[in-house]
């Protein structure tokens, strides 16, 4: 599975803030570990979840306290990614750029809250219900988010198994092209 798995710019760069806060098991991926290491301060108010970068590297979070801990998580990981990766204001940007933003920050919750570091370390179920369960306890997350992981997985790996059958089709044209010359 790892060796046709490519990752996008996101999903890298995922895993490269992951390496530098030493997030490094599933169980680190928490509100406090990560809050922590980032100096994000977390407040668990009666609002929808939002954060705001109070001046450079000082960071404020709000997370909805009517949630369940395990959606407050996932939240938590929506507006990090605002924060991190989405300067300026929301309410000054075009629709299609806000929506784009919004379409990252969605991405990043699967990328975040199941690193395919942290998935691919692990022997996984060979049923893919019980790869779902298994993917769902692990990284403590709604069975239909875990659905979207693998079935992501599964496409990509798919996608690297026809790119190597092509390159290597290809590969083969080049050489019985040169015998034929």
């Amino acid at each position: 599975m790892q060796s046709y798995y490519q990752m996008t710019a996101l999903e890298n760069w995922t895993e490269d803030l992951y390496q530098r806060l030493q997030v490094r098991l599933p169980s680190d991926i928490s509100v406090n570990y990560i809050a922590e290491r980032l100096n994000i301060w977390v407040h668990y108010l009666d609002v929808r979840s939002k954060s705001i970068e109070a001046s450079a590297g000082m960071y404020t979070m709000f997370l909805d306290n009517r949630l369940p801990p395990e959606l407050q998580r996932l939240e938590f990981l929506h507006e990090l990614c605002h924060l991190l990766r989405h300067a300026g204001s929301r309410i000054l940007m075009p629709g299609h750029f806000t929506q784009a933003q919004q379409d990252e920050s969605e991405r990043f919750i699967l990328y975040a809250a199941m690193p395919y570091s942290m998935i691919s370390a692990r022997p996984l179920p060979e049923l893919r219900e019980d790869a779902i369960h298994y993917i769902a306890t692990t990284f403590q997350v709604p069975e239909e988010l875990a659905i979207q992981r693998i079935d992501q997985i599964q496409r990509r790996v798919f996608q690297g198994q026809l790119m190597a059958v092509l390159e290597r089709n290809e590969d083969r044209n080049l050489i019985h092209h040169r015998h034929i010359r």
